[in-house]
């Protein structure tokens, strides 16, 4: 970029970032391009744009990896920048062609059934995180305990030796609710 005069990958990135939320994936491809034009200027687009850096580089790898793959914004935009920027940064320093397309886009096809936080093992090939369990607190009259109570019981529940509370009382609700 010579003197004062703007290219026009610069002129265009700020064209964009004036609404970064209105067209993200043409923001997207527009840093790219800016980056191939002059390597490290999006570090001075931070002050001028208002655009965080965690977000400008974030976009940039979204463009980069994504850019010219000519995919369906619709697509992307049901998938997320979320999930997008995790694809981006798997396959940053990647295999370029063909091959790298077919997994870019195989791992975007994982992105649509799979969660934020399950993604990235799936991308790597791992196992899925173990979920956790999930905790159920009631507040139920003496009436009401007593039908929970009864209904449990039916579905091989067993009362705690020596307590008031009842064993197995998870496995005995699915039974009953008919799992």
């Amino acid at each position: 970029m010579a003197g004062n005069r703007k290219s026009a990958a610069l002129r265009e990135v700020e064209r964009l970032a004036a609404k970064p939320n209105e067209t993200p994936m043409e923001l997207a491809r527009a840093l790219a391009a800016l980056e191939d034009e002059a390597p490290g200027s999006i570090v001075g687009l931070v002050e001028s744009t208002g655009i965080s850096p965690r977000k400008l580089y974030y976009h940039l790898a979204i463009g980069q990896t994504l850019g010219q793959m000519g995919l369906p914004p619709k697509q992307l935009a049901a998938i997320g920048w979320a999930k997008l920027s995790i694809i981006a940064q798997h396959f940053k320093n990647g295999e370029e062609g063909k091959k790298r397309d077919a997994h870019v886009r195989q791992a975007l096809a994982h992105a649509e059934n799979y969660t934020m936080k399950e993604l990235p093992s799936i991308l790597k090939g791992e196992p899925l995180p173990k979920a956790k369990p999930h905790s159920i607190h009631l507040r139920l009259t003496p009436k009401q305990y007593k039908v929970f109570e009864a209904a449990l019981l039916m579905h091989e529940a067993k009362r705690a030796r020596g307590g008031r509370g009842l064993v197995n009382k998870e496995r005995a609700l699915i039974r009953a609710l008919g799992g």
